[in-house]
């Protein structure tokens, strides 16, 4: 989702989504596909797990709980930290809840505040 809407805004941005529990080539899960699909966002992509390589070519590492981002930068404490990422809770101060085995409703819940957040945090780089 990020993705697209840095492609809408025309934003010159990379990113990367990983997860810490993924195992890379997994399948996208149903409800997140549903919830893509009703939002008009065609998702063709597989799960990538988070590696040492992706916390050395990022700048910013945003979280969606403090534990994700516990293990980004246990991950990455091998990292100089003269150039090593910025890590950050992607809502601020809050934790999202991440909905894995959640049901379709947390998907929902996490598209609609990710819908505020996205433009605030990506708008801002």
């Amino acid at each position: 989702m990020s993705k697209q809407w840095v492609k809408l805004q025309k934003l010159n941005v990379d990113i990367k989504s990983r997860g810490i529990r993924a195992k890379f080539g997994e399948p996208t899960t149903k409800e997140a596909l549903l919830v893509l699909s009703k939002a008009q966002i065609n998702w063709q992509g597989t799960s990538s797990q988070l590696l040492l390589e992706d916390l050395d070519w990022a700048d910013l590492v945003l979280g969606m709980t403090q534990e994700h981002l516990d293990v980004a930068i246990e991950l990455g404490a091998g990292l100089r930290q003269d150039y090593g990422p910025l890590y950050q809770l992607l809502a601020y101060q809050d934790e999202l809840v991440d909905p894995l085995n959640c049901g379709l409703a947390r998907y929902q819940e996490l598209y609609d505040k990710l819908q505020v957040l996205l433009p605030k945090r990506l708008g801002a780089i």
